[in-house]
């Protein structure tokens, strides 16, 4: 190689890099690694680049390299042979993914697709100079023979007609968003095994980049892909309707639902105490509520199923199988909790009862009680992780396959957003934040708004109604059951929505209390 050429030369003239780029790049890679350089060691002792400044520079680069090459079991081909000059080839590699960067234009926005890239180009590397050791020894060295502008036009030129595809079946944001796929959608495409089957050099027919219209033509014309519809979205499809408002919160509203249920009913009683809870009759009419639970998990099981529908083509065999077990699981309890609880009604038992005598009379604990226990397993274990962020975090960010099988259930594998969970000290402050709202908001739901309306719908329900003018609509109504749905529903409706007006409370007292220690103004 001649004297005045680099190393980023020597690349450029192996993939064909553009001279704006090396130029660029070459400038970018010396400012990073003097800025590195001059923060880890004193001003007076630079005058040689330190090989800690190359590593450092290293692993944050390819931290996201090496993320992706665990998550997809694939071994990383940052490979440094025994004989080799170590720091020269870290250079090497960091040089690439700069060039790659540099030049990938909007691919950018696909950090997984850059790592599919550089991951063919760095095996390309370590054949070049660990198998055609001549071919970089000075002036035999042949330039590659696309010449300047080769790796625009055959690696970075059709990601980005794909990219550019897609764009136009936005119609300036009119389009469904099911219609067409974004950046996200398309780098999840490098999220998975299925990546490798675009080769290398890539593949232009392989279904990543043949246009469906194409697709048809090439069918008809030549015989020389298979026929198909458009390429799918990947795991999530943006659907837009009301029903998200329950899928995407629907532990909040599950929540509601059954305290509102468990509040009515204790209300009900004759005392209105909350002390009724321990009657057997009270308690055991409380238990229901995990009837009505596996109610709203089975509409959320379908919900998924539903509003996933358009992603289906796209996802894995372990997903689809996934959605179908959760359906079937939940359609489960939705027979067996209700046949339970109907078999419980000649034996009630009362919340002292039912925790003491779990251990010692097991036998005597009616059907129901056992098929509660097992409900609330699954529960109890997302409660213990909950509780236990570093070991959550761990599990999340684990790429054993055990691990991952066992995680499989909870939710479904991706490659970004795991392991995103606070501290323990965090999460403590924001649940006892939470714990205290609720508590206010339940209080307050019960005492002003549910109980005073028991007596009054009591006395409604028992008046008969001799002569109803509705007839032509409700000709055989004999309560006041308008009435009760006319008075309950605002209730229900506040009931639902306060719990903002209860945070815009709270957060205002506890960001008081924390911007006055604060000293904030």
């Amino acid at each position: 190689m001649p004297e005045d050429r680099d190393i980023l030369d020597w690349l450029s003239s192996v993939f064909g890099f553009q001279k704006g780029n090396v130029a660029n790049q070459r400038e970018h890679l010396i400012l990073l690694l003097a800025n590195i350089d001059i923060r880890e060691k004193n001003a007076a002792n630079h005058a040689q680049l330190d090989g800690d400044t190359v590593v450092h520079l290293m692993d944050k680069i390819f931290k996201n390299y090496r993320s992706w090459c665990n998550y997809l079991h694939h071994s990383s081909n940052l490979k440094f042979p025994q004989d080799s000059n170590r720091q020269q080839l870290e250079l090497l590699y960091i040089s690439l993914y700069l060039l790659i960067w540099g030049e990938a234009s909007n691919i950018r926005f696909m950090p997984e697709c850059i790592c599919y890239i550089f991951h063919n180009m760095a095996n390309e590397i370590h054949g070049i100079l660990f198998s055609n050791v001549h071919r970089v020894s000075g002036g035999t060295y042949q330039a590659a023979p696309h010449g300047e502008e080769s790796f625009l036009r055959d690696v970075v030129t059709p990601i980005y007609e794909v990219l550019l595809r897609e764009a136009r079946k936005n119609k300036a944001g009119k389009a469904s968003h099911s219609a067409w796929r974004n950046y996200d959608d398309l780098n999840e495409y490098f999220w998975s095994e299925k990546c490798f089957s675009l080769k290398w050099p890539m593949d232009r027919k392989s279904d990543f980049f043949v246009h469906s219209a194409e697709r048809q033509r090439a069918h008809v014309g030549h015989n020389q892909v298979n026929p198909g519809k458009k390429k799918p979205k990947t795991n999530f499809v943006e659907v837009r309707t009301f029903w998200h408002l329950y899928r995407s919160f629907d532990r909040m509203w599950i929540f509601f639902i059954l305290a509102l249920q468990a509040m009515i009913i204790v209300a009900w009683n004759s005392s209105g105490s909350l002390a009724a809870i321990f009657d057997e009759d009270v308690f055991k009419r409380i238990l229901s509520i995990f009837i009505t639970s596996a109610f709203l998990n089975f509409l959320q099981a379908t919900l998924d199923i539903i509003l996933s529908w358009y992603a289906l083509r796209s996802l894995k065999s372990t997903q689809i199988l996934r959605y179908l077990l959760k359906f079937a699981v939940a359609a489960f309890w939705v027979i067996v909790l209700p046949i339970g609880y109907s078999s419980s009604v000649q034996n009630p038992t009362g919340l002292v009862k039912f925790f003491s005598s779990w251990g010692r009379q097991w036998q005597n604990q009616s059907f129901y009680n056992y098929c509660v226990a097992i409900y609330l397993l699954p529960n109890i274990l997302a409660a213990l992780l909950f509780l236990l962020p570093p070991l959550r975090r761990s599990m999340e960010r684990s790429n054993w396959r055990i691990i991952t099988l066992l995680m499989w259930w909870a939710q479904p594998k991706l490659y970004v957003g795991r392991g995103m969970h606070e501290d323990v000290f965090s999460l403590l402050k924001y649940t006892v934040f939470w714990i205290m709202l609720l508590i206010s908001k339940l209080a307050f739901s019960y005492y002003v708004e549910i109980l005073p309306l028991v007596e009054p719908t009591k006395i409604i329900m028992g008046m008969t109604v001799s002569n109803y003018e509705w007839h032509e609509f409700f000709p055989n109504v004999t309560h006041n059951i308008g009435v009760v749905i006319a008075i309950w529903a605002p209730i229900v409706l506040v009931y639902f929505m306060d719990a903002q007006i209860w945070y815009a409370i709270f957060s205002t007292i506890f960001g008081g209390i924390y911007g006055a220690f604060s000293h904030l103004g």
